[in-house]
């Protein structure tokens, strides 16, 4: 199954805040909800971090081990890492990528966020509509706490 996620986000912060935000991965995982036991990986030349994320899709309570890799980064506007994972038992697996595109607006800056994520093994078989539906509740989620992480800056 394949999920695609694409949100825009208005900030309002100027871009090298925001930039500073996605860069700085402790306080950004902090941010995502479910993620736990972040480590960066020891690899040469590649940024790379380890994480687990628990998550209650349907009746099932899952847990799933990433690693994430940045591929591309252009500063202070563009963000590219691959996704891929699995549960600990391996019957539960996901591989993807996410974008994250950072322009001037008026009020600060526009976040573009894409992802898009393919999960196979026995969460697939719950369908599209719970999983779609507990992503974007995640999703949303992540979103409201970045935009509050900007919203605490300038009170």
């Amino acid at each position: 199954m394949l999920l695609k996620l694409t949100e825009e986000l208005p900030l309002n912060a100027p871009i090298e805040e925001v930039w500073k935000l996605l860069r700085n991965t402790q306080r950004l995982t902090s941010l995502l909800p479910g993620v736990e036991n972040l480590a960066r990986l020891n690899e040469e030349d590649v940024e790379a971090y380890a994480a687990s994320i628990s998550e209650k899709v349907g009746p099932f309570k899952i847990t799933m081990n990433l690693e994430v890799r940045v591929t591309e980064m252009i500063e202070p506007s563009l963000l590219k890492a691959a996704i891929k994972g699995a549960d600990s038992m391996g019957l539960n697996r996901i591989t993807g990528s996410m974008q994250v595109a950072l322009s001037p607006a008026p009020s600060g800056t526009q976040m573009h966020f894409e992802a898009s994520i393919e999960i196979l093994g026995k969460l697939a078989t719950l369908g599209a509509v719970p999983i779609r539906r507990r992503t974007t509740q995640a999703f949303a989620e992540f979103a409201q706490n970045i935009q509050g992480q900007f919203a605490k800056e300038r009170s």
